[in-house]
């Protein structure tokens, strides 16, 4: 199986965001990849739409993707939202 690809996700997930988010995410589909959520700073509801949204769809291809390393803030929103970060990825990750 390839290598994952590691994504940087921006520091930056506001509502205005998730349009470049989803576009940046679907350029890697098809392949393996690992996130890295580590400097998200902000992250707004739309943009975990879109991340669930790619959780699906890797899911759906088999392919594995991985959410490393998420930050306080990514994590404390996540929470507030009921979001499992487990959600975020597939399980071939």
């Amino acid at each position: 199986m390839a290598e994952p690809l590691c994504h940087r996700l921006p520091t930056r997930l506001l509502p205005q965001d998730a349009a470049a988010l989803q576009a940046s995410l679907l350029g890697l589909r098809g392949r393996p990849v690992t996130l890295d959520a580590g400097g998200v700073a902000q992250l707004s509801t739309p943009c975990v739409q879109v991340l669930l949204a790619a959780a699906r769809s890797w899911r759906e291809d088999g392919l594995g993707l991985a959410l490393v390393g998420p930050s306080d803030e990514m994590a404390a929103v996540l929470d507030h939202l009921a979001v499992d970060p487990a959600a975020l990825q597939s399980p071939e990750a």
